[in-house]
C-alpha cells in the first residue's frame, strides 16, 4: 500500500500531498486542475520519464511504501542495504529541468531500472496508453499465469530451471566441440612440441647467456692481458712499483704519526681496510685470467649450442604463441601442456555433456506440455472469471475466449495467449485489440484485474493500482458498473483513480479534489480530501456543472446508493 506522496513542481502542482486511504480513492476536479499530474507523480516513482516542459527548477516526488506482505520485495530492500521505518520505505526521484534524474529507495540511491523493477512489483499504473499491455500476447500470457499461480506457477519455474540448464549445457557443448576439433587439429603438432623441447632441454635466459659467453670467448686474449696487467698493476712483480707497495709505504708513515697524534688511527684504519680490499681484488683479477679459455673448442661448444636452442625458438616460436625467446617459449610450453591435459578429457566431457542434453530435452519436452496443460485448463477459468465481472460492467452478452496455442520454445514455455473478445452475440471471437472499443477495451482491462485480484491467495500483500481515466468513453449504467467493480477491486488492493465521472467517484471510500488557483499571472493546484458535503458538492458539479438544490439533491442520493453495495443501478446520473 502507498500511504503517503508527496508531490512538488511537477507541471501545475507546486506542492500538494494527496492522502490516500487504504481502499478506493477518487481523483476528481476541473479540466486541467492537474488530476494527470498525480498520476504523472506516481508513474516518476516506477521510473517513467518526464516532460522537461513538465518540470520547474526541479520536480520531486517522494512516496512511502507499506512493505508488510510484500516479502520478495522486502527481502529485495535488504539486499540492497535500503532502511525502512515501521514497515515502511521511503522512494524518492527527483528529475530536474534538463532531464537529468535520481533515485533513492530507503536512503540508497539506485538506477531507474532498479526503481522500477522494484516499485513496480508493488503499484501497477493503468492509463490510457497503458491499454495498450492488453493488446501484447505476452502480457496476456503473464495475466493468465498470474491468475492460476497455484497451478501454473511451480510448473513455470521447474521449466525456468531447465530452459536454463539446457542454455548453459548447450553453450559448454559448443565449447567442447571447438575444442576437440582444435585437439584433433592441434594435439599431435602441440604434443611434437613438448617433446622436442624435453629433448634440448633449454632454460630459461640460456639464450642471452650463451650470446654473452660466446662475447667473452672472442675477446678472451685481450681480456686475459688487461687482467694480469691489472693485477700486476695493483700488487707488483719482480719488485717493481705497483699501488701496493706505495700504498704500504703511506701506511707505515701514517702508523708512525697516529703514535704521536692518536687523531690519525681512524685514517689509519682505512688505509688498511684499503689494502685488503686491493689484494682481494688483485686476487680476483688473476683467478679471471686464469679461468678463461680461449681454446677453440669452447668457442664452438658455445656456438652449437646456442644454434640449438635459437633453431628451436626459431621453429617452434610460431605454433606456441609467437615465442621469441627461451624464456616465452618455456612459458608457452607450459600453457600448451595444459591445452593438453584439456584435449585429452574434452571428448569424455562432450559425450557426457551430449548425453545429459538428449535428457534434459526429454524433460523438457515434458515440463512444456505440462505447462501448457495446466495453462489451457487455467484459461478456460480466467474466461469465465473475466466474463461473470463483464456482466457486472454492463457488458452481458460479451464472450472471451483465453486462447493457448503453441509458440516456439522460450524460457516461459511453449505457448502463445491470446484474448479474443466477441463484444456481442454473433460476433466472431477476435483479439481485443480489435473486437473492442476503446470503452470496452478499459471495462475488459478492469475485469480482468478484478478477477486477478479475486484469484490472489495472499491478501497481506495488498497490490496498488493506479487508473487514469478508466471510465473514459463510458457513462450511465456502464459508469456506474465501473464504479461498483472498482470498489470490489478495493477489497483486495489499493485503488486510486482519475476520474470525471460521478459515478464512478461515488464508489470511492476516500475522495480528493484537484483545486487550481490562478493569480498574479500564474497558475498552481493543490489536493483537497472532501468530506461528505465537499464530496456532495463536488458530485454536484461532476453531474450538472454547477450546485443547484437540484443537482445537490442528485449527488447526495448517487452517494448514498453507492454506499449501498444493493442499491439499484438506476441511480441519479444514469446516461450522462
Amino acid at each position: 500500500m502507498l500511504s503517503t506522496l508527496r508531490i512538488r513542481r511537477i507541471g501545475v502542482i507546486d506542492d500538494a500531498t494527496p492522502e490516500f486511504g487504504p481502499g478506493f480513492t477518487a481523483l476528481t476536479g476541473e479540466t486541467g486542475a492537474g488530476k494527470t499530474m498525480i498520476v504523472t507523480g506516481l508513474s516518476m516513482l516506477l521510473g517513467a520519464r518526464l516532460d522537461r516542459g513538465r518540470a520547474g527548477t526541479a520536480g520531486t516526488v517522494d512516496g512511502t511504501l507499506v512493505l508488510a506482505g510484500h516479502d520478495e520485495l522486502e527481502t529485495a530492500l535488504d539486499e540492497l542495504g535500503a532502511e525502512d521505518e515501521d514497515g515502511e520505505v521511503l522512494v524518492v526521484r527527483r528529475v530536474t529541468k534538463d532531464g537529468r534524474s535520481r533515485a533513492q529507495i530507503g536512503g540508497v540511491p539506485v538506477p531507474i531500472g532498479t526503481l522500477a523493477r522494484l516499485v513496480g512489483s508493488a503499484v501497477t499504473v493503468h492509463g490510457q496508453a497503458d491499454q495498450a499491455r492488453l493488446r501484447e500476447a505476452d502480457q496476456q500470457r503473464e495475466a493468465l499465469d498470474r491468475f492460476a499461480g497455484e497451478t501454473v506457477g511451480p510448473l513455470l519455474q521447474r521449466h525456468r530451471e531447465l530452459w536454463d540448464r539446457q542454455q548453459e549445457l548447450r553453450g559448454r557443448v559448443e565449447d567442447l566441440e571447438r575444442l576437440v576439433a582444435e585437439r584433433d587439429r592441434r594435439g599431435d603438432q602441440l604434443r611434437t612440441a613438448l617433446e622436442r623441447i624435453e629433448e634440448v632441454d633449454p632454460q630459461d635466459g640460456e639464450d642471452d647467456s650463451l650470446r654473452a659467453q660466446l662475447e667473452r670467448l672472442n675477446h678472451a686474449v685481450d681480456l686475459r692481458a688487461a687482467a694480469e696487467q691489472a693485477s700486476t698493476l695493483l700488487l707488483g712483480q719482480d719488485d717493481g712499483p705497483a699501488v701496493g707497495s706505495l700504498l704500504d709505504l703511506a701506511i707505515d708513515q701514517v702508523r708512525t704519526a697516529s703514535g704521536t697524534d692518536p687523531e690519525l688511527e681512524g685514517t689509519l684504519g682505512r688505509l688498511e681496510s684499503l689494502r685488503l680490499e686491493l689484494s682481494d681484488a688483485a686476487a680476483d683479477l688473476s683467478r679471471y685470467a686464469d679461468g678463461i679459455d680461449a681454446s677453440p673448442g669452447s668457442v664452438e661448444q658455445a656456438n652449437e649450442r646456442l644454434h640449438e636452442v635459437t633453431t628451436l625458438v626459431r621453429d617452434l616460436g610460431p605454433s606456441l604463441g609467437g615465442a621469441a625467446t627461451i624464456g616465452e617459449l618455456l612459458e608457452s610450453s607450459r600453457t600448451a601442456a595444459a591445452d593438453l591435459d584439456r584435449f585429452d578429457g574434452a571428448e569424455t566431457e562432450l559425450s557426457a555433456a551430449r548425453e545429459e542434453m538428449t535428457g534434459l530435452e526429454t524433460a523438457l519436452d515434458e515440463a512444456a506440455e505440462a505447462l501448457s496443460d495446466a495453462r489451457r485448463e487455467a484459461a478456460s477459468r480466467l474466461a469465465r472469471a473475466v466474463e461473470s465481472e463483464l456482466v457486472h460492467l454492463e457488458m452481458p452478452q460479451a464472450s472471451l475466449e483465453v486462447e493457448v496455442a503453441q509458440h516456439a520454445p522460450r524460457p516461459h514455455g511453449r505457448d502463445r495467449v491470446a484474448f479474443l473478445l466477441a463484444p456481442h452475440p454473433g460476433a466472431d471471437h477476435l483479439p481485443v485489440a480489435t473486437a473492442a472499443s476503446g470503452g470496452e477495451l478499459s471495462r475488459v482491462m478492469l475485469a480482468l484485474e478484478v478477477a486477478l485480484g479475486s484469484s490472489r491467495e495472499d491478501r497481506t500483500a495488498a497490490p496498488v493500482f493506479v487508473f487514469d481515466e478508466i471510465d473514459a468513453g463510458i457513462g450511465g449504467r456502464a459508469a456506474l458498473a465501473v464504479g461498483q467493480r472498482l470498489q470490489r477491486l478495493a477489497e483486495n488492493a489499493q485503488v486510486i483513480v482519475v476520474t470525471h465521472l460521478p459515478q464512478v467517484a461515488s464508489h470511492a471510500s476516500t475522495h480528493l479534489q484537484i483545486v487550481k488557483h490562478s493569480e498574479d499571472g500564474g497558475t498552481s493546484s493543490t489536493v483537497r480530501r472532501l468530506d461528505r458535503e465537499g464530496r456532495i458538492h463536488e458530485l454536484a458539479r461532476m453531474l450538472s456543472g454547477e450546485t443547484s438544490e437540484l443537482a445537490l439533491a442528485h449527488a447526495r442520493e448517487l452517494l448514498d446508493d453507492s454506499a449501498d453495495p444493493s442499491a439499484s443501478a438506476s441511480a441519479p446520473g444514469e446516461g450522462r
